[in-house]
């Protein structure tokens, strides 16, 4: 084939490779970023939280709660908990009329100081950054001994758990070493070398959470 007829089409086909290759990684890389007005909206840039009920992961993000009014949080007793596979509290809102009504379908809460996530009960966000930080209670049965029977390990789940979600995504991870090095740190090379080598690791979880949200920061 002569040159002058090769070349444009080898550029046209080197041209639609690029084009695929781009076009069909950009969907990836826009999930995080999508459906902000603005960065001054995303609750990240702000330490004034407003008041009110997030009925959505976005509303939390956008720092936005869509119902308002006077937020109760009741407790559960220990026995409803176990016996009744309750939540450890549960949020009623009481609105301007008097009327209080318990909410079920809702993602967290903002007292206008602090934000509350709903997981097996709601739980104060310790850290809002890329990752943020909260820690779920739970009430575990006193194992009864029996003579009779042979047992191997019968020591109860642990009282405290702590987890992170990814504040763009809102990914939820249990707080692991596992979570960590897979899923969370890759995305800071240096600080999973310092991961993979301190062998004090398992004692810093919560550290390696707090060094990576001063390295990073979401961006829109």
């Amino acid at each position: 084939m002569p040159p002058a007829i090769f070349d444009p089409m080898w550029r046209l086909f080197s041209l639609l490779v690029i084009y695929i290759l781009v076009f069909s990684t950009a969907p990836a890389a826009a999930q995080d970023t999508a459906d902000f007005s603005s960065a001054a909206d995303f609750i990240f840039n702000t330490t004034a939280f407003r008041k009110g009920i997030y009925r959505s992961f976005k509303e939390f993000q956008l720092n936005d709660p869509s119902e308002h009014g006077n937020i109760v949080v009741k407790s559960r007793s220990s026995a409803a908990q176990i016996y009744l596979l309750a939540n450890r509290n549960e949020l009623h809102i009481v609105d301007s009329t008097g009327q209080e009504k318990k909410l079920k379908d809702y993602w967290g809460f903002s007292d206008g100081k602090t934000v509350y996530i709903r997981d097996n009960g709601l739980n104060k966000l310790q850290e809002i950054g890329y990752y943020c930080l909260y820690e779920i209670h739970v009430i575990a049965p006193t194992p009864v001994a029996n003579p009779n029977a042979i047992t191997f390990n019968n020591a109860p789940p642990p009282n405290q758990k702590k987890k992170v979600f990814n504040i763009l995504t809102g990914q939820v991870y249990d707080l692991t070493l596992y979570n960590l090095r897979k899923y969370i740190l890759p995305q800071d090379k240096e600080l999973l070398e310092m991961f993979n080598t301190d062998a004090q690791k398992r004692d810093r979880m919560e550290y390696y959470i707090h060094w990576f949200n001063e390295r990073n920061t979401p961006v829109l």
